[in-house]
């Protein structure tokens, strides 16, 4: 076929831009499947490090900061190399290894099954962690012990997670009859540890040391059913990338035993902050998560509804799970006998509602025993004084006032004068005080503030 000029140069043309894209499509390729071994990496001068938010790897707290034992242990290994660190936050499980592979991020941080398939894709590190799975139920009686009891009922797992795998596995295993929801994509596993806890689901499967960590806390689970066995766990990098994996291993080698390591099992394992999040959400407006329980509950006092939930910053901050050193427990730091008294088992003492409306009971039993205080508002104060304190040191401060010539039923510049000098062996050893030395400073104070709460939640 004849060709002119002018079709000549337009094939050039034609062929030079065809030329150029094949070229960079293979580039990008090649790109695609580079190794960036450590080399590559320290000409970069930042160790780019995938993990996953959970309450164990990384997540953000109420402050604002970040936390993690995996990632602040990364952070570590990237000093040791002397780079920047650069954190990538992958979806789930199949996205993390997605980024690792596709050279998206170096390594994972992140406690990756050691499955023979997850071993043909990723190079795992000497880190290695054994954990098993368990099913996560509310300590109470008759507890399941036995996977094969779980017949006829239902396990929450995550979508994509091995757990689903899991539990299918193990339905077939005891001849059906396990129902295996999935739970929406919204709720992580520790949304649904918490659920449990809260007695909003059943059933949860979840990693040992995660339910572990959280029940530090939450102390009202049971996870002693294996639902698999203890599997070997590890971080990983990506295929080739053989000189940064030795790295890896001799950082953590030299880590072992190591005051940091120690201080992160300490800070994570413990006395983990992750709960906290949960407490963060409250409607624009709204004082509380539970306005509308203490609106519930403070008619049954005749009392403001502000009132009763600034008792309850006071003593919890709002946070369900909050436990003193002395084991008052939840939104109303009620201690265990208290609550059992007023109808609160101890499976439920974490339920906002139910340690609510029995710290409610509590306070009318307290309105009982200060009823001899003609004025309702001034009652109100001894109340307070003896929800702090117990009743008795107070009534002690009452018979001191009266004996001394002042108001036995006022609180201020009355009684809370004699109830700071319980502390004085002259004062509780009076034959008026009937329950011996007390610091009654801080029950002063606690009166005090939750009026200040309370002033501060009518002015907004």
């Amino acid at each position: 076929m004849f060709l002119c000029r002018k079709h000549i140069i337009l094939y050039g043309v034609f062929v030079f831009f065809l030329s150029v894209a094949f070229n960079t499509t293979s580039c990008s390729r090649e790109e695609q499947t580079k190794v960036y071994d450590l080399d590559s990496i320290m000409k970069r001068g930042v160790l780019r490090v995938a993990t996953i938010e959970n309450a164990v790897a990384y997540y953000v707290g109420t402050d604002g900061c970040e936390y993690g034992y995996d990632y602040d242990l990364s952070r570590n290994f990237a000093d040791y190399l002397n780079l920047d660190y650069e954190l990538i936050v992958a979806e789930d499980v199949k996205d993390l290894m997605n980024k690792v592979e596709t050279g998206e991020a170096d390594m994972m941080a992140y406690r990756m099954q050691m499955s023979s398939d997850n071993q043909q894709r990723v190079l795992f590190a000497d880190n290695v962690f054994h954990t098993p799975m368990v099913l996560v139920q509310r300590r109470k009686k008759n507890q399941i012990t036995d996977v094969t009891e779980l017949i006829g009922d239902t396990v929450i797992v995550r979508k994509n997670s091995k757990y689903v795998d899991r539990m299918r596995n193990l339905c077939e295993e005891v001849g059906g009859g396990v129902i295996v929801e999935i739970a929406p994509d919204s709720l992580s596993t520790e949304d649904l540890v918490t659920m449990v806890s809260k007695g909003e689901i059943h059933y949860c499967v979840a990693d040992e040391d995660i339910v572990e960590m959280l029940n530090v806390k939450l102390k009202n689970l049971n996870y002693e059913v294996k639902v698999g066995e203890s599997y070997p766990k590890a971080w990983a990098v990506r295929l080739g990338a053989d000189s940064l994996l030795y790295e890896l291993n001799n950082w953590y080698s030299a880590l072992k035993d190591s005051r940091l390591l120690n201080s992160l099992e300490q800070k994570y394992f413990l006395k983990n902050n992750y709960l906290e999040i949960y407490d963060m959400y409250v409607p624009t407006g709204d004082i509380s998560p539970y306005d509308d329980v203490f609106r519930k509950e403070a008619e049954k006092l005749n009392w403001d509804w502000r009132l009763l939930a600034a008792v309850a910053w006071n003593e919890s901050r709002f946070n369900p799970y909050a436990m003193s050193s002395q084991g008052a427990a939840g939104v109303m730091q009620l201690m265990p006998r208290t609550a059992a008294r007023f109808g609160l088992a101890d499976d439920d003492i974490y339920m906002p509602e139910k340690n609510i409306a029995a710290a409610v009971q509590y306070i009318k039993r307290l309105d009982r025993i200060f009823s001899v205080i003609e004025n309702r508002e001034e009652r109100i104060k001894f109340i307070l004084a003896g929800y702090n304190a117990g009743p008795g040191h107070v009534q002690d401060a009452m018979r001191l006032a009266e004996k001394y010539g002042m108001d036995a039923q006022k609180w201020n510049n009355s009684v809370e004068d004699f109830l700071l000098k319980l502390s004085d062996e002259r004062y509780y050893k009076d034959e008026k005080c009937f329950h011996g030395f007390f610091r009654g400073k801080h029950t002063v104070a606690y009166v005090n503030k939750v009026y200040e709460t309370y002033d501060k939640y009518c002015r907004q």
